[in-house]
């Protein structure tokens, strides 16, 4: 087996043992036995089972970021864009947001963010570095405060569903601060 492949089992087994048993209780044996490979094996690539649902995340994001680019070279709409990617790996999410193992996406939907402001908007470049940066985490902060709702409901609503429901309370709150 190739090392990619050998990676791959160990990542996907952990991901498939999280759907029934809580994150905290999986040991390096049960990846291995549901890897069909040794501890010895599993411990040849990663230290600890953490690594490895950062090597399964990493992954993904790698893939999401190479789809929010060629997104983005079309004219696509990004955050329609990105609730499809999130609704397209929905177990992960899902399993992952059940765990409580979801701190990491904050700061990837951070980075995401400014590379989507910087990339696509030419009005931004006069904007200055700290305020460029609470810009930033507003939006973000948002995009994930409403993708953990959703996956708190199970991620029961269609990607362009979300959509709609960000695109009205953007509005709503440009609305409100409006009439302040």
């Amino acid at each position: 087996m190739e090392k990619d492949e050998v990676r791959g089992y160990i990542t996907q087994s952990l991901f498939l043992l999280m759907k029934n048993t809580s994150y905290e209780k999986i040991t390096m044996s049960m990846i291995a036995d549901k890897a069909g490979v040794s501890r010895r094996t599993i411990y040849r690539y990663f230290n600890n089972k953490s690594m490895i649902l950062s090597d399964y995340f990493d992954n993904l994001i790698f893939i999401y970021k190479k789809k929010l680019q060629k997104n983005m070279d079309e004219g696509k709409n990004v955050i329609l864009s990105s609730f499809e990617f999130i609704f397209d790996n929905s177990d992960f999410f899902i399993v992952a947001y059940k765990n409580k193992l979801l701190v990491n996406i904050s700061s990837a939907i951070v980075d995401i963010v400014r590379e989507i402001l910087l990339y696509r908007h030419q009005d931004t470049k006069g904007w200055s570095r700290e305020y460029t940066d609470y810009y930033v985490s507003f939006v973000a902060g948002g995009i994930y405060r409403i993708f953990c709702e959703w996956l708190r409901k199970d991620g029961n609503k269609k990607p362009n569903e979300i959509f709609e429901i960000y695109k009205n309370v953007i509005a709503d709150l440009d609305k409100r601060i409006s009439n302040m």
